[in-house]
């Protein structure tokens, strides 16, 4: 079975269940049809997170994130390059801890950024603050498949 995740179309904003995507896959929006970007950060929240996040096949860096955080806007391009280079293998999620306080509290969230590394439904390893996706690459490359 495949799983899948979620992303809100750049386009018109409706919300997309989407399959863990390679490299070559293309997906359209459901409902303007525009395409969507190759394997993109995806949004997540409380009643989505544990099919996306705790049972993902393969590993995923979940960012909690807020709208306000400087570092948080900085990391985000770095995020994007990281899921493009890795696409397959390793999910990239982001969580407003403002939208999802449940969340930020269930995972002990007292700063942003925060990043979780998230493998077969545990964590990991934590990473804080912002840095470019090299380091990022660098630190989850252990927690390949």
């Amino acid at each position: 079975m495949t799983q899948s995740g979620f992303i809100d179309c750049p386009h018109c904003g409706v919300r997309n269940r989407i399959p863990v995507l390679g490299k070559t896959q293309q997906v359209r929006c459901g409902r303007c049809g525009a395409d969507l970007p190759v394997n993109p950060v995806m949004h997540c929240n409380e009643s989505d997170f544990a099919e996306t996040v705790l049972s993902s096949p393969i590993p995923v860096l979940v960012d909690f994130w807020a709208a306000w955080c400087g570092p948080c806007k900085m990391l985000a391009p770095e995020l994007e390059k990281l899921a493009t280079s890795f696409a397959g293998k390793v999910r990239v999620v982001k969580v407003d801890i403002d939208k999802n306080p449940a969340l930020a509290d269930r995972y002990a969230i007292r700063s942003v950024p925060t990043m979780l590394v998230v493998r077969d439904g545990k964590v990991v390893d934590t990473l804080n603050g912002a840095m470019p996706a090299a380091a990022l690459a660098q630190r989850l490359q252990p927690w390949f498949s």
